[in-house]
């Protein structure tokens, strides 16, 4: 699960395992990635994104910061969900 020199890893200080949530027209499925490989694929939009909430839970449980972000199909941002330390510093 570690890998070194991964973007998505961010900071020593703020390692964390980002997964994106994605759709692919080429099967009409959502597939919830990281590195930019598909980890799995779901049939449904809100099945992708509770698998993603449960293993973004269960990494933080073990002690892995975790960051799910939720695409829209046509691959905006819509929403990041952080488990574990916030890797944005926002004031206020």
């Amino acid at each position: 699960m570690w890998f070194i020199g991964d973007p998505d890893w961010g900071s020593p200080m703020s390692r964390r395992y980002v997964m994106h949530l994605v759709h692919r027209n080429a099967d009409d499925r959502w597939h919830l990635q990281h590195l930019g490989r598909s980890i799995s694929a779901f049939d449904t939009r809100e099945e992708a994104i509770d698998a993603g909430r449960t293993r973004a839970h269960r990494l933080h449980e073990v002690g892995t910061n975790a960051q799910l972000v939720i695409h829209r199909e046509d691959g905006s941002i819509e929403n990041e969900l952080s488990y574990g330390e916030d890797p944005h510093e926002i004031p206020g």
